[in-house]
């Protein structure tokens, strides 16, 4: 009988550890799970309209600083190189100041510029100095149009209140920036079709 006992006491024994094996690598498995769902979650995803700001603005920040940068070497006309100065100095600037605060609140900041963008940045730097400046004044025109809407809309639309100050400080800028870029182009034009016409 003592034997018996003695066989029961070391069976219970086993299964007590079995369990608190089970329990332990239970507890584990959970853990690990939540390790996971934070690593997630410190990023913020790209849908949240928070995150799909700091993604456009910052993307749109890098294609003009990218493409003041050429400006500066290959434009032709100097008000286009102080445009392209300008570019560069403003939105580098801007930058900075936006991935500071993305950066704070874990929210995930392009590292580079997506292919379309990359493309059209390779494409001009392919461009002779004659046809450069119209096409740069074009493109800068177009890039601060979009601009001045996402900003806008940001103003109204982003829920996290420093994304929001950042944007409506932001917007003057930008609306100067189009403000010069469409009078430049407009004159850039004019002498274009100008020198058309004498042919």
């Amino acid at each position: 009988m003592k034997k018996y006992n003695h066989y029961l006491f070391i069976a219970a024994t086993m299964f007590a550890v079995a369990c608190g094996q089970s329990d332990a690598k239970k507890e584990e498995a959970q853990e690990s799970a939540l390790a996971d769902t934070t690593k997630t979650t410190d990023i913020l995803q790209v849908n949240t309209p928070d995150a799909a700001f700091v993604n456009t603005a910052t993307m749109g920040g890098m294609l003009e600083v990218q493409m003041g940068e050429l400006a500066q070497r290959n434009a032709l006309n100097q008000n286009v190189k102080e445009f392209g100065e300008m570019m560069v100095k403003d939105h580098r600037k801007a930058d900075a100041e936006l991935k500071s605060i993305a950066n704070g609140k874990k929210l995930a900041v392009p590292p580079s510029l997506g292919k379309e963008f990359q493309d059209r940045v390779d494409s001009m730097a392919l461009k002779n100095s004659a046809g450069f400046d119209l096409k740069f004044m074009e493109i800068m025109v177009s890039a601060h149009k979009k601009d001045v809407a996402d900003f806008e809309k940001a103003t109204t639309d982003l829920t996290d209140p420093d994304l929001k100050a950042f944007a409506v400080k932001t917007l003057p800028t930008l609306k100067m920036h189009l403000t010069a870029a469409e009078n430049l182009n407009n004159s850039l034009n004019k002498k274009n079709n100008a020198n058309n016409n004498k042919m």
